[in-house]
């Protein structure tokens, strides 16, 4: 095993970048976490990590984090890019802001692209990228639209990717978690403010249980470590990793069951939460 490779994490300001970057730094790996806002303490997060500043959103930000990024690495090459940082836009897609939806994709999509195609001329043959995506990038719920749709595109960027980058010899993998104990979502409560007067306010108005209850039945941000290891140690890793409980249902339901099953059961689980849409 080779010490010291270095690796580039976006977003460890909390959540899977977070975990994932406290652990990298107990092994073989040196790690470079981007942050938001470098002038805040992340108590937290392993001091042996190196932090740069980055906002996945901004396009010159990003090109200034990859100028101090090469002068941290002078002739050094990267053996990893994670492309972990990301935001989740809720909402009905007929009522969504259009700009919130742009900036659901400039920062988990656009954002991906941006740091891949600065990145690459760091990697060397052997060096791998790894995509955090979703099971949402798999199966779609309502209301969760924009941040599927994003997911979706990541999938779909990440196996053009492999297939281009597999004849320099780079490995692109993904990894598509449910839902784990991040913050993810917790940052949306009270979403249902926002759409008091939506047709679908009945059902928006219990947003903030259902985020509460998916984060307590969540998976611990621990469980994601194992297919972080095998994406990077591994000689030939799987293309993709599922995260969850019964990874084995979500592989079902996402290839093989009709996606009208799907709709239905989807339909009566709301309507059993005794929520009805008002009509139009």
């Amino acid at each position: 095993m080779k010490f010291n490779k270095w690796v580039l994490i976006t977003g460890v300001s909390s959540g899977i970048g977070l975990y994932i970057a406290n652990e990298m730094v107990k092994g073989p790996y040196r790690v470079i976490g981007s942050v938001r806002d470098r002038n805040i303490q992340y108590k937290t997060l392993d001091p042996r990590v190196v932090l740069i500043e980055m906002d996945q959103s901004s396009e010159t930000s990003i090109s200034n984090a990859f100028q101090v990024i090469n002068q941290i690495l002078g002739n050094e090459k990267l053996f990893a890019l994670i492309n972990n940082a990301g935001i989740a836009v809720p909402g009905p897609l007929v009522e969504l802001p259009i700009e919130q939806f742009k900036e659901q994709f400039n920062v988990n999509l656009f954002g991906v692209l941006r740091c891949t195609q600065l990145a690459f001329p760091l990697f060397e043959t052997g060096s791998r990228i790894i995509n955090i995506s979703s099971v949402s990038g798999l199966i779609t719920s309502p209301f969760t639209g924009a941040y599927s749709s994003s997911k979706f595109a990541l999938e779909a960027l990440s196996d053009a990717l492999r297939r281009e980058l597999m004849l320099l010899g780079i490995k692109v993998i993904l990894i598509e978690p449910g839902p784990l104990k991040t913050k993810i979502w917790q940052k949306n409560l009270g979403v249902g403010e926002n759409y008091k007067n939506s047709v679908f306010s009945d059902v928006l108005a219990r947003a903030d249980a259902i985020i509460e209850e998916t984060e307590r039945n969540a998976l611990p941000v621990e469980a994601i470590w194992p297919s972080i290891n095998k994406a990077l140690e591994l000689k030939n890793p799987s293309n993709r990793y599922i995260v969850h409980k019964r990874a084995w249902m979500i592989k079902i339901l996402a290839h093989f069951f009709p996606s009208k099953y799907l709709d239905q059961m989807i339909f009566k689980n709301l309507r059993s939460q005794n929520h009805k849409i008002r009509p139009i």
